[in-house]
């Protein structure tokens, strides 16, 4: 008994000194209710490493739709606005990384935080073979390959999260002031915080020549930047036109906004996105035009537009028209294959499989529908037996199999959750 006493608090000590790193990258959290510390893995998961560090730098951009691009420290000023409880479970994460901005609705009054990413997502990093033990730090998404700024730091094992979201640290210092941020009293029927936990600053320490080396710019991340407007004027008819131009590079997406009223105030902005009908450019070099009629332009007299750059080329398909996506799901032993026709109106074709049993054709309604980011795509639709599905795919280049999360009902209730790979030609 005494020996397996020994090897196992020596196990433990080793485990301890695995983890209390005195090289590498530090991230020094400083919150309203106190300070931590994590290790960040750089080696292990060196693309949200980078955007972590980028962002909390200010050395890598990112998108204020209200103000162009920034380079100044992105987590500054945010706040934790999620404490994951299931059910009356204790905390098992709490949530953090957005730019909160405030605005005032006009009509009412009413205060309102909201949150606005990096401007980017870029591809994830599941299967770096880190996982969600008590304290690691990971990369929140909407599914696959949407990493972006958003970050949890869990309070306990929580293997479910295993191959779904991106380990990229642990804490190191101040594991007791992460447990009363999960602590904190939340608004009614919510997981936020009922007071806001602010993180006042996020500083960035390198200690050891391969932390020094580490370069931010050089792990895939996309990189936001401002492109400059042109202005014309022109006349169709009796109407006068401003004609807006954009220059949009190769594996880019061009993004142009308009504001107006009160510039100084930076409340209730005359917000409008122009281009807002176009995807991700992945041909050569163009140059992009958007009219718009003076009368229309109203009060509006800010104009600025920014571009983020892809450099790991951009795979998610523009369309699910014409192609056979086919999906293997993880927790029923059941393949579904779904054709969809190249008119949109038109009834798809597929078969559903389980197990070793005989496949059953399927009628894939019209009305599907497809919404596409960098590397992930949405895709909805209904079958013959009136069950609807959703998955939220990724892409990943040169990859055959991908991985799939979301959800499917039957009659408009809710069926469950879904995961697995699928493939597509």
């Amino acid at each position: 008994m005494r020996r397996w006493f020994v090897i196992f608090v020596l196990g433990l000590a080793g485990a301890c000194a695995a983890r209390a790193q005195t090289e590498g990258i530090f991230a020094d959290f400083v919150t309203s209710r106190g300070e931590f510390t994590v290790w960040l893995d750089h080696e292990r998961a060196p693309r949200p490493v980078a955007s972590f560090v980028g962002l909390a730098t200010g050395e890598t951009g990112w998108v204020d739709e209200r103000t162009n691009v920034w380079r100044r420290p992105f987590y500054d000023g945010s706040i934790f606005h999620r404490i994951a409880k299931p059910g009356n479970a204790p905390a098992i994460a709490i949530q953090g990384g957005g730019y909160m901005w405030t605005s005032v609705d006009t009509n009412t009054g009413v205060v309102s935080t909201n949150f606005s990413g990096p401007g980017y997502t870029m591809l994830d990093t599941v299967t770096n073979g880190l996982l969600h033990s008590n304290g690691v730090i990971s990369m929140a998404n909407s599914g696959p390959n949407t990493d972006g700024s958003q970050f949890f730091i869990t309070l306990t094992n929580v293997p479910f999260y295993d191959g779904r979201y991106s380990v990229f640290g642990h804490v190191v210092s101040g594991m007791e002031v992460v447990r009363d941020i999960a602590a904190a009293e939340l608004a009614e029927g919510g997981e936020r915080p009922l007071q806001d936990i602010v993180v006042s600053n996020v500083s960035v320490r390198r200690v050891g020549e391969a932390a020094e080396a580490f370069d931010v710019t050089a792990q895939g991340v996309p990189s936001p930047e401002s492109a400059p407007v042109g202005l014309s004027w022109g006349e169709s008819g009796d109407v006068a036109h401003a004609v807006f131009a954009v220059e949009v590079t190769s594996h880019s997406k061009p993004l142009l906004f308009s504001d107006a009223l009160d510039v100084a105030a930076f409340t209730n902005w005359d917000h409008q996105v122009m281009f807002s009908g176009l995807d991700f450019h992945t041909g050569a070099t163009v140059v992009l035009t958007d009219s718009w009629e003076v009368a229309d332009l109203g009060r509006r007299h800010f104009f600025h537009a920014s571009r983020i750059l892809y450099p790991i080329p951009i795979t998610a398909p523009r369309s699910n028209r014409g192609r056979t996506f086919t999906f293997w799901w993880n927790e029923l032993d059941l393949v579904y294959s779904a054709t969809f026709h190249s008119n949109l109106l038109q009834q798809g074709t597929g078969w559903v499989q389980l197990g070793t049993n005989e496949p059953v054709a399927r009628t894939i309604f019209g009305g599907d529908t497809w919404s596409r980011d960098a590397y992930m795509a949405q895709l909805s639709f209904m079958d013959d037996l009136g069950r609807e599905y959703r998955y939220n795919l990724g892409f990943h280049p040169g990859q055959v199999s991908n991985r799939f999360t979301g959800d499917f009902s039957v009659h408009t209730n809710w069926g469950g959750n879904i995961s697995g790979t699928f493939t597509w030609e």
